[in-house]
């Protein structure tokens, strides 16, 4: 029975080990990004369908939803142009050569066949029957025969003569009967040897034939390129195509088809549609999880920053979809930039806004001028609004985006000739479009920063607000830790500002990193009005654990007052498990040392991990040190801060942060020139033959 409990239970051991992991988390985001994508599309994007009957009346105006050439038109005009070619023919020079040829071929069988002593009448006739290249009636070689040869000579060039003149111009097949008419009506008008000159009218009309040939393969390629030069009759979007009120027409129908618009009472399922959306959605998603992948592993490594994006991708084209129901023009995408600008970054900012413009281009039929908009605004909104400490700046941000919509809208304009009233309405739009986008980015943001937590510089500076609940308090309960949170602010800001940190993190860090010692105030020198300090009265280790239990304290009063998990962090991490030197020292000298352990002088928590928490911890132990000289100079400023990062240094506080020894450097010569110009009365620290327990802790001064 235990092997069977034990094999059941290993697959679904497996099984929460897989759906735990990061690789499940970020593949179960990515399908469920998908899928929403796919389903705005489907639904925003697939157009209203008509039915509609040839010659029944339209019950509603149709407009065109993009762009479309019209092809019935086009190719009408395209058949005119065809029709339009002349026939391309080729003169053939030769004809009048072969034919000249012939006639003298005849004539010269014919002299021979007359002269000829061997043959008799009969069978002169026949053998011009066999050998002649121009076939007359017996009748008719008879009468050549008999005539005389002077006569024949004439014959002969009258018959030139017409052809000659005739195929000296260009005649075609279509020609051909003119041509005979006109020979025949040459030879009528002769009226010497009548009898003869009907035989010269039928040799003449039987050998003459077109020296002009239709050029079949020149007359294709002259067609060709007179139907390529016919431009394509473009319905503009917006155009209507069917008139409400009037008969629906056959073109009409073959429109509306064109576009996708026709029903019949029949919607099939166009399988070609969807996989293009799928295609276009997966390119862009696969984008951007690469880029994340390749150049932003601080967001890659976050599965909160990840699902952030996609809700937010969700959620701005659901309302753009929604939106372009009133007009293309009331755009409001940078409201999405701006979000992921100042939430996480301007660079996965912008990378986002061109697959987003991308996508909402889909639905809204490659549009160029929303097109354009949309990729400009939202770069110029993630640049205004990054790095920014005021909500106001956001409202600048979308005014400027209003304007510059705008601006656009009117290029576009003036280049398309749209009329004035289109121009005032599209500018109108635009503009209200940019101001839309502030104020959802400004109604978006406190929920995304607190659903997230995510820390943005405007939650910064309003945690430094004095009438942040906690900063009160401070200030009226624990003063002197209040006003030393605020020097410890300052250095702490100027130190990251020299190293590259987040300096105002470090100062909001600074401000609550002892909050704690609300819960027991006067246990803390710099709140002690009086000479009357409580821990002489008490053992050192339980003063080492009163010390130690204000980062305890602190942790859960910024839960509490639901503070940021960074600055909870900073709250958690800005004492490490350093060594509460001074009780630790005291005990060692009462008790001489035996049954003394550093560990129940230590504090329980993790060294900082972050640039920030240790800055933090550094200007804690700096300012508390300086304060604790009566009169200190320069020289002891210098000394103090250098002795101080190094003990914090060698007692390996600082190992698992970014920081580098010249960040360190940085850092202790931030701290002497803000220090500089302190002077506050404490007691001496007590020399110990230890380097590291000179390192002193604020809170048992």
């Amino acid at each position: 029975m235990a092997k069977l409990k034990k094999a059941f239970k290993q697959p679904v051991e497996n099984i929460k080990v897989v759906t735990k992991s990061d690789a499940f988390i970020k593949t179960l985001i990515f399908i469920g990004l998908l899928v929403a994508l796919f389903t705005i599309f489907g639904v925003g994007a697939a157009p209203q369908k008509y039915n509609l009957v040839v010659g029944e009346i339209a019950t509603e105006d149709i407009y065109a939803p993009n762009d479309i050439v019209d092809k019935v038109t086009t190719e009408q005009r395209m058949l005119e142009a065809d029709r339009s070619v002349q026939p391309i023919y080729k003169h053939d020079l030769n004809v009048q050569i072969e034919l000249t040829e012939k006639i003298e071929s005849f004539f010269d069988l014919l002299i021979t066949a007359k002269n000829s002593e061997d043959l008799n009448l009969e069978q002169k006739i026949n053998y011009l029957e066999q050998q002649s290249n121009i076939n007359l009636s017996r009748d008719k070689y008879l009468l050549l025969i008999r005539a005389k040869n002077s006569e024949l000579d004439k014959l002969k060039i009258n018959i030139s003569y017409i052809i000659n003149q005739i195929l000296g111009q260009r005649i075609t097949e279509d020609q051909l009967e003119e041509k005979r008419e006109t020979i025949r009506s040459f030879f009528s008008k002769i009226t010497e040897e009548s009898s003869l000159n009907v035989v010269g009218s039928d040799i003449a009309v039987m050998v003459i034939r077109p020296n002009m040939f239709y050029d079949e393969e020149n007359t294709l390629a002259k067609k060709a390129e007179a139907r390529s030069n016919v431009e394509d009759v473009i319905i503009k979007r917006g155009t209507r195509i069917v008139n409400k009120g009037q008969e629906i027409t056959p073109q009409q129908i073959k429109l509306v088809e064109a576009y996708g618009l026709l029903s019949n009472g029949a919607d099939r399922f166009n399988l070609r549609i969807y996989i293009g959306y799928i295609i276009i959605i997966l390119t862009g998603l696969l984008m951007i999880w690469l880029y994340l992948y390749k150049f932003d592993k601080k967001i890659w490594n976050n599965n909160s920053n990840i699902l952030l994006i996609s809700i937010i991708m969700i959620i701005f084209l659901a309302i753009s979809i929604t939106i372009r129901a009133i007009s293309d023009y009331l755009i409001i995408l940078p409201a999405f930039v701006m979000i992921i600008s100042i939430m996480l970054n301007p660079r996965i900012a912008l990378l986002t806004n061109i697959i987003m413009t991308v996508y909402i281009g889909y639905i809204t039929g490659f549009d160029n001028g929303v097109i354009t908009i949309m990729l400009l605004t939202g770069i110029l909104g993630s640049i205004m609004v990054y790095k920014t400490y005021h909500r106001s700046t956001i409202v600048y941000a979308g005014i400027c985006i209003g304007l510059t919509s705008v601006m656009l809208i009117l290029s576009f304009g003036l280049l398309h000739q749209i009329d004035l009233k289109g121009l005032l309405i599209g500018s109108i739009y635009g503009l209200v479009g940019g101001v839309l986008s502030a104020v959802l980015t400004i109604g978006i943001l406190p929920f995304l920063e607190a659903t997230f937590d995510i820390l943005t510089p405007i939650k910064l500076l309003e945690l430094s607000n004095p009438n942040q609940p906690l900063l009160r308090r401070l200030l009226i309960e624990a003063p002197g830790t209040y006003y030393h949170s605020i020097l410890v602010g300052n250095l702490s800001e100027a130190a990251a500002e020299e190293v590259g940190a987040n300096s105002l993190l470090c100062r909001i860090g600074a401000y609550y990193h002892d909050i704690g010692k609300l819960k027991r105030p006067y246990f803390f020198k710099e709140n002690q009005i009086t000479k009357d300090n409580p821990h002489d009265k008490i053992a050192p280790n339980l003063s080492a654990l009163i010390i130690t239990s204000h980062v305890t304290d602190g942790i859960e009063m910024a839960k509490k007052y639901k503070l940021p998990s960074l600055v909870i962090s900073i709250i958690r991490q800005h004492h490490g498990n350093t060594l509460v030197a001074y009780f630790y020292h005291k005990a060692l000298n009462l008790d001489g040392g035996e049954q003394v352990t550093e560990d129940k002088f230590r504090y329980q928590f993790s060294k900082p991990q972050t640039k920030e928490a240790a800055i933090v911890m550094l200007a804690d132990s700096a300012e508390a040190y300086i304060r604790s000289l009566t009169e200190p100079t320069q020289e002891q400023v210098e000394l103090g801060v250098k002795k101080i990062i190094r003990d914090k240094l060698q007692d390996g506080q600082l190992e698992q942060c970014d920081l580098t020894l010249k960040d360190l450097d940085n850092i202790g010569r931030a701290f002497v020139k803000v220090l500089a110009g302190i002077f506050h009365e404490r007691i001496e620290y007590p020399e110990t033959p230890k380097d590291i327990y000179a390192s002193t802790d604020k809170e048992y001064k």
